[in-house]
């Protein structure tokens, strides 16, 4: 663990600071940490390049202008009230959309920064008597954290906490419903320079809906899908695969990914709600798929990462199918030994297909 102290340094003695460093012997969650700060610094850098996560193509570079990257920065700290002098707290890898962001809000709105290596539990890393005032976390690092009730109490401190990256279970939801901090669920992607909405899970009054940053609108395609238009960001109508249902000029809801749609006769059904219906019932990592049918030419399945299953276990599937609709019922059970994800806790869904090694009818 280590502090950049952007709260008290000039642009200078930051970098200055960054150029020592990388003379070092650093690990390289460290070295990625001091070279996006030198390159920040850089007047000579006008561009940042980021790599794309890779959950739905073929991962791709994207050349972000720092100017972009400051409007982002500066509509999540309006947004979030973030100030001066705070403590914000960076556990995700730097040579990611995500971790950079955190170092130029950081930079930006002159916070101070706790860097701790990349890990599944931030809080194992942490000493009890930190203070932070804004963190961002995977659902699945958060999950470790509030796993255990000391662990959650510790999270419970930090003033303002941001998700992103991957969907949110209902069993994280439910512990994060009980927490009296601010708590944001956040919609984004790597070419809109990280999050462009927030969903507040905390407090009186949970939102329902994402809310859209300031400087950015959004309409969808013939096919539902979501359209980005935000000059500030680098976009004019960037078209996305995510489907969504708009609820007002400044709010939507997620339906799921256009590439994951099933159609069932001729009905599109979205996995990523089918999941979410089940995961306070599911104790082991899954996910629905499609499977083709002579009838309706698709139904759902469930994929599970298991190499073999009891009968007990199969019997407790089939009692997960019919707790759903007819239409959403899985009608096989698929056995994965492991799921694939990316290297920053995505699911690979097409990669984890191709470890089928068991298909049951339900």
């Amino acid at each position: 663990m280590f502090i950049i102290p952007f709260a008290s340094l000039t642009a200078v003695e930051i970098k200055q600071i960054a150029k020592e460093k990388l003379e070092t012997n650093l690990s390289d969650w460290q070295k990625n940490i001091w070279q996006f700060v030198l390159d920040w610094f850089n007047a000579s850098i006008e561009n940042i390049a980021v790599e794309t996560s890779g959950s739905t193509g073929k991962p791709k570079t994207i050349l972000h202008r720092k100017e972009w990257m400051r409007n982002s920065a500066r509509m999540t700290c309006e947004a979030l009230q973030l100030q001066e002098n705070f403590t914000a707290l960076l556990c995700l890898p730097a040579n990611k959309i995500s971790g950079m962001m955190m170092l130029v809000r950081s930079m930006e709105q002159r916070m101070n920064l706790i860097c701790i290596v990349p890990t599944a539990n931030p809080f194992s890393k942490l000493s009890d008597d930190v203070v932070i005032d804004f963190a961002a976390f995977t659902p699945m690092q958060f999950m470790e954290t509030t796993s255990a009730y000391a662990l959650l109490k510790r999270a419970e401190k930090i003033k303002t906490i941001i998700l992103g990256g991957e969907g949110i279970s209902k069993e994280l939801l439910t512990s994060i419903h009980s927490m009296s901090n601010s708590i944001y669920a956040t919609f984004g992607m790597t070419e809109t320079i990280s999050h462009i909405a927030l969903k507040k899970l905390t407090g009186a009054s949970p939102e329902k809906y994402f809310r859209l940053l300031p400087q950015i609108s959004i309409a969808t395609n013939e096919d539902i899908c979501l359209v980005v238009h935000a000059p500030s960001l680098g976009h004019r109508n960037l078209v996305t695969n995510d489907v969504v249902k708009i609820i007002s000029e400044n709010e939507f809801e997620w339906l799921g990914r256009i590439d994951n749609v099933i159609n069932s006769g001729g009905v599109k059904l979205y996995p990523e709600e089918i999941e979410a219906l089940l995961y306070n019932e599911m104790t082991i990592p899954f996910f629905i798929t499609a499977t083709e049918d002579a009838t309706t030419g698709q139904r759902p399945v469930f994929v599970i990462e298991r190499k073999e299953i009891s009968k007990e276990e199969l019997l407790q599937f089939i009692s997960y199918k019919n707790t759903l609709k007819k239409i959403i019922q899985p009608r096989e059970l698929w056995l994965a030994p492991n799921f694939i994800y990316t290297s920053n806790e995505k699911l690979l869904r097409k990669e984890t297909l191709e470890r089928v090694v068991q298909r049951i009818k339900l």
